[in-house]
């Protein structure tokens, strides 16, 4: 019987700590320096398709199709970040899932807020946008100069974004929220656009918002995305925490995924992982036995 050191298992543990501090850079995917694909790969998600989903947009997920096992990939919590190393800087973890009919799509977005429906006058609010890509060639959540393609290669990108405050309709309404679009050089007129996104909301106070979502998948706006390709449509995704529109959290860049062969969804977050680790070495450090291993 061969006893393993625990000094040992110490230095192995802290070495792969190392690795996944940078192989997976977690801080600078979340917040982004740069284009966040340089950082890890797109994640993908295949929404459940049911000709039948029964979707009311009250903004209460009572649906049984929202939590549906056979949905796995369509489901997914997305980290988000605001500017790090800035007072604005905090983290929000947005639970997402995707759901498709032959006529729609519906999302159910869920986060933790302990200042709901704020009232701080001005232009501050809650609010959740998405941000999906329609023709743009090099598409990611950095916008380096501004809510404009031009660093990208040019193209238009279909902006979705709902916002609350005191004045918002009251709790557990539904209406069509703000559908806008930008591209090479900046923001489209809004009063081109045709808003085709419907949502419904609910909020427990100064704790969470659910938000039910709903759009067609095909419209007849030329400045929307259109969901009528088996292709793969990218996009990302920010929340607004008390802040302006300048001031609010983002997500790196993800796809939907609705091509005919569906690839195995990524796993984009290594933090249980280093968690564990983390633990387990503190644990091995604080142990006062020489070794807890053994081999033969």
């Amino acid at each position: 019987m061969k006893f393993i050191p625990k000094r040992t298992i110490t230095i192995c543990l802290i070495l792969a700590q190392l690795f996944l501090f940078f192989y997976f850079p977690l801080t600078l995917s979340w917040p982004g320096w740069g284009d966040c694909t340089d950082y890890h790969k797109v994640t993908y998600l295949t929404p459940l398709y049911n000709d039948d989903v029964g979707i009311t947009l009250d903004g209460v997920a009572s649906e049984n199709i929202w939590t549906n096992p056979s949905n796995e990939n369509g489901t997914l919590s997305v980290p988000l970040a605001g500017d790090f190393g800035t007072p604005s800087f905090y983290i929000v973890i947005l639970n997402l899932t995707f759901v498709i009919d032959d006529q729609y799509l519906y999302i159910l977005c869920q986060w933790k807020d302990n200042s709901t429906k704020p009232d701080l006058g001005g232009n501050y609010y809650d609010g959740l946008y998405f941000c999906w890509n329609i023709n743009v060639p090099n598409f990611s959540a950095y916008f380096e100069g501004g809510m404009d393609t031009a660093e990208m290669g040019g193209g238009d990108v279909d902006c979705w974004e709902w916002s609350c405050l005191e004045s918002s309709p009251p709790n557990g309404s539904s209406y069509l929220c703000r559908d806008t679009c930008f591209g090479t050089t900046g923001w489209y007129d809004p009063s081109l656009e045709i808003e085709d996104v419907k949502i419904g909301y609910t909020y427990i106070t100064d704790s969470l918002y659910t938000l039910e979502l709903r759009r067609k998948l095909v419209t007849k706006d030329n400045y929307d995305v259109q969901f009528d390709e088996n292709k793969l449509y990218k996009f990302n995704l920010g929340i607004m925490n008390d802040g302006s529109h300048e001031d609010h959290a983002i997500s790196w860049t993800y796809a939907l995924d609705l091509t005919m062969d569906v690839p195995p969804i990524i796993s984009n977050y290594n933090i249980p992982i280093l968690l564990i680790i983390c633990l387990v070495t503190i644990f091995l450090i604080l142990l006062n036995k020489k070794s807890i291993f053994t081999i033969s």
